[in-house]
């Protein structure tokens, strides 16, 4: 995206205009002089002349033309931790060799060089300059950033030429992944063709029983051992391997813990959207269909279940859409609606800090329609340990004005922390396991729990 800055250019002069330098130079040059002359101070005269003269050369050498700047910032969607270059060309007359330009900071971009000032020296004589910044993206999310003020000076700092500021361009900062890698395969596989093994028999890999040779059945099949045996044809018969439709569910009512982009603290939120780009990468990968579903933001579309790489990018698009506690009131009745229509069967991996009793009660209604609910705690181990937190991390969590206020917030947050427990304590007996996020392997376990209970006869009201 470029944005142009214009310059007023009516008699070739407008738009410069005197520095307070020069002008402190003309007022102590005309002040001194006068003094020296009707005092008859030879001394006071030689003494100012070099700021005389200075000022005389900054006022003869005014530059006659107006400049112009072009700017660009891009990329505008990039990955979480990678730079995007603000790019200024500034065209310059003769007599101007001074270009600065002042970008706006912003907490959650840093810049590379560790300025947010760009200066260069375009020489005496006219000519084009260019300016390069490379700024980091620190955290994902929707910003507006870029803005600026260019300038471009005289000789000896005399005139300025100051254009209007820049205005912002809107960048997209696609979130990080965790680390995460599962070997397990998932239950319930209803789809059309997957890598998951299937209760049902059908075109698959894993081997399930031997049976008579029948109509349809391919040559590729017949288990001649068992054949020369019996004298009859048997054939081997396979488990279908199938896909299943995982739903991931974002628990962004609330935003808990510090945060400090890429590489610092992570709150609740970063933990939650970042493991969720990691999980449906890699069940996409795996060949599975991925889902997104955001609870407590609005302004973030559902999206349904689908298969291919486009479909991380989108969910991507999704999460850096996200504002945590900003749902309007009609949107969580849609977001109920929506999963009520979610086909029976499938997996659903909630990520929440587990402090919205909304966001369980959902899980509690998902887990009650047949569907395969696993909770994935989100929340700062720190944030577990209500005595060690400092006051800047109890801040994050529970915000307070009044530094008095510390002792009696920091119960506040101890008496929660055992509403938790508890919270979480039903959840596990109404059978729905919670496991907390730590990476790779995290759901390994857990789900081959939920695959030994696939297995069994189970109750669901439909």
């Amino acid at each position: 995206m470029t944005v142009a800055a214009d310059s007023v250019e009516e008699d070739g002069r407008s738009g410069w205009l005197p520095t307070p330098n020069v002008v402190r130079a003309v007022s102590v040059a005309l002040v001194t002089m006068s003094v020296g002359v009707l005092g008859r101070r030879a001394d006071l005269v030689i003494l100012v002349l070099p700021l005389a003269v200075v000022a005389a050369w900054s006022m003869a050498t005014r530059p006659r033309h107006a400049p112009s700047v072009r700017t660009t910032l891009g990329p505008t969607a990039l990955p979480e931790g990678s730079a995007l270059t603000f790019t200024a060309f500034v065209s310059v007359p003769a007599g101007a060799p001074d270009v600065a330009i002042v970008l706006a900071s912003d907490p959650f971009f840093d810049p590379v060089d560790g300025t947010w000032t760009l200066c260069a020296d375009a020489g005496p004589d006219a000519g084009s300059v260019t300016l390069a910044a490379p700024i980091a993206a620190r955290r994902w999310g929707r910003y507006r950033t870029g803005a600026a003020v260019p300038a471009v000076t005289g000789i000896f700092g005399g005139f300025r030429h100051s254009f209007r500021p820049i205005g912002e361009t809107e960048v997209v900062v696609l979130p990080g992944k965790e680390s995460f890698a599962s070997r397990t395969g998932m239950p319930h596989p209803r789809g059309i063709v997957g890598a998951n093994r299937s209760p049902r028999r059908g075109q698959g890999n894993d081997f399930a029983a031997i049976r008579p040779y029948g109509p349809g059945d391919r040559l590729a099949r017949v288990n001649w051992a068992v054949s020369t045996r019996t004298a009859t044809l048997q054939v081997s018969e396979m488990h279908a391997d199938l896909d299943t439709a995982v739903t991931l569910v974002v628990d962004a009512f609330h935003d808990l813990g510090s945060t400090g982009g890429v590489g610092g603290a992570a709150s609740s939120l970063d933990t939650a959207v970042r493991a969720t780009t990691a999980l449906a990468e890699h069940y996409l990968r795996a060949g599975e269909r991925v889902g997104l579903l955001v609870l407590g933001a609005s302004d973030v579309p559902p999206l349904t279940a689908r298969s291919g790489q486009a479909q991380l990018r989108r969910i991507q698009d999704g999460l850096a859409r996200i504002v945590p506690g900003t749902v309007r009131g009609g949107e969580d009745d849609a977001t109920g609606a929506l999963l009520a229509r979610l086909q029976p069967g499938g997996v659903v991996l909630l990520l929440t800090p587990v402090i919205s009793a909304s966001a369980l009660n959902r899980a509690y209604a998902l887990a009650r329609f047949g569907h395969t609910v696993l909770i994935i705690d989100t929340l700062p181990p720190a944030a577990l340990t209500a005595g060690r937190l400092t006051a800047e991390d109890l801040a994050a969590i529970a915000p307070f004005t009044n530094p008095r206020a510390i002792p009696t917030t920091r119960l506040a947050w101890r008496i929660r922390l055992l509403e938790r427990e508890g919270q979480l304590q039903r959840v596990r007996a109404s059978g729905i396991p919670v496991v907390p996020w730590r990476g790779p392997g995290s759901l390994d376990e857990v789900l081959r729990q939920l695959q030994r209970r696939a297995r069994a006869p189970r109750v669901a009201r439909r």
